[in-house]
């Protein structure tokens, strides 16, 4: 897989592992799946601990980390390393070049070879999952 785009995507999960840190830390459960977080009875919108604001929508949650936005959703059995071209180039938004990209196209280009390199596993709905991390949600 190319390095910039495992970069990206090493630095997204952190990302997300700050954000789930932090609803944890705030009383938020963590869900059992993706269907048991859409239908959770957490406020809509709201603050977490340190003044971080999140946006829950079906199946995920958006964050709004001192260090940026993170949009994440849950798999089908809560985990949430999980991720796609979209969310990607979203987490990264007007720092594409930070990370070496020319283009949102060079991204999606990559993604894909990386897809039909075997390097990153589709898990049949919308999120990929980098190769190795697919046995720890099977």
């Amino acid at each position: 897989m190319d390095a910039r785009l495992l970069t990206l995507i090493h630095e997204y999960l952190s990302a997300i592992r700050s954000a789930v840190t932090l609803m944890v830390q705030s009383g938020i459960p963590l869900p059992s799946s993706n269907l048991e977080w859409a239908l959770n009875r957490i406020l809509g919108a709201g603050e977490l601990v340190g003044g971080v604001r999140y946006q829950k929508h079906g199946y995920g949650c958006e964050v709004f980390l001192l260090s940026g936005r993170v949009d994440f959703d849950f798999g089908a059995n809560g985990e949430y390393d999980g991720f796609d071209p979209w969310r990607l180039k979203s987490f990264a938004e007007g720092r594409l070049a930070e990370y070496g990209f020319s283009s949102e196209q060079e991204v999606d280009d990559l993604f894909g070879a990386a897809v039909q390199s075997g390097a990153l596993a589709y898990s049949g709905r919308t999120l990929y999952y980098l190769r190795r991390m697919l046995s720890s949600i099977s």
